[in-house]
């Protein structure tokens, strides 16, 4: 009797086991990658979770109004069942993009800081002497530098089950991957701007890759560095994806690198009266490969020349109330969807 009960006992172990294998890959077969484009009010943060469920944010958007940023990250990190940030990038030292990170670190834990080396040059903002004791206290001096050509060291599947993820960098502090002259040195037949001595254009320019899926995030890069992004090598290639860059400000979104990397879908990160700005707008309605502009919200400062349709604004009405935009590639990195607001309408497009 004895020797049954231990037999039977055994295959149950096995059955329990086999299905909970079996529903363990189906899980796992099921998760997608997903990007949440957040309301920083016209500030910066982007969150990315990986089909393992690592986690990337890019930048952390304003310290004012107290706990409005940081309580926006926070939540969609609890929505994408997350304890932790893996990986936090931030592209350049402007408030609009850093000035939340020490509140959010006290809300979730952040492993590892990851940043261009530099600060913002001197005179460039005014809230540099308040903000980076804070950021220095947040990273406990312990971030990383990325560099132009470098990597992020994302987990991937050693199976094979899902597509390979890469998130690279292309370009950091005015560095371009594959180019070792100066960005604002006069190019024959080109337009080349005054250069920016902002942090802006110092930013970490990133590129990340799931299987044929491409998505661009820019930070705040401007007019000079997207030039050497597409030429006389365009560096990123056709993405999917495309975080607008500089919140659609007219000094960034150089219609030769729109040109070349030819997006699908483009989302901004704007405000109700920062960016995207006309020439933006139409540089990019004017691409034959985009198939939507999706915008955090709605501008009232440039109205019709600034604008999307409002099925595509996810802040229409309400300028305070939050909303982001999440995008979910499927596991097979074939095709992705759009989701406008948490429970807002959902579109599909396909991989290029």
């Amino acid at each position: 009797m004895k020797r049954c009960l231990i037999s039977l006992c055994l295959a149950i172990c096995v059955i329990a086991c086999a299905m909970t294998g079996r529903q363990s890959q189906e899980s796992h077969r099921a998760k997608t990658l997903d990007i949440y484009f957040l309301d920083m009010f016209g500030g910066g943060s982007t969150l990315i979770v990986t089909p393992l469920g690592e986690s990337v944010l890019i930048d952390t958007g304003s310290l004012e109004p107290k706990g409005r940023d940081a309580g926006r990250i926070h939540r969609a990190a609890q929505h994408a069942g997350l304890r932790q940030i893996d990986w936090l990038i931030t592209t350049h030292f402007h408030s609009d993009h850093f000035g939340a990170l020490l509140p959010l670190s006290e809300v979730i834990p952040i492993r590892r800081f990851v940043d261009k080396g530099a600060l913002a040059p001197a005179g460039d903002s005014d809230k540099m002497e308040h903000l980076y004791p804070l950021y220095r206290q947040a990273t406990r001096g312990q971030a990383q530098t990325l560099r132009a050509g470098e990597d992020i060291p994302l987990r991937n599947d050693r199976a094979g089950r899902i597509p390979a993820l890469r998130l690279h960098c292309v370009a950091a502090e005015k560095k371009v991957e594959g180019f070792d002259g100066n960005v604002d040195d006069p190019v024959p037949g080109f337009e080349i701007r005054q250069a920016d001595t902002t942090d802006n254009g110092r930013s970490i320019a990133l590129v990340l890759t799931f299987g044929k899926f491409k998505f661009f995030a820019g930070g705040d890069i401007t007019w000079n560095v997207e030039h050497h992004l597409a030429h006389p090598r365009n560096i990123v290639g056709r993405v999917d994806l495309f975080q607008v860059t500089h919140h659609g400000w007219d000094v960034s979104n150089n219609p030769l690198f729109l040109q070349a990397i030819s997006p699908t879908v483009c989302v901004a990160m704007n405000g109700p009266r920062k960016g995207i700005q006309p020439n933006t707008f139409r540089a990019l309605r004017q691409l034959a490969s985009v198939r939507a502009i999706y915008q955090i919200h709605y501008n009232t400062q440039y109205r019709a020349e600034g604008n999307t349709q409002p099925e595509f604004i996810a802040n229409m009405q309400d300028p305070k109330r939050g909303e982001w935009i999440r995008v979910s590639v499927n596991p097979d990195g074939a095709n992705y969807s759009v989701a406008v607001g948490e429970n807002g309408p959902v579109r599909n497009y396909p991989v290029q």
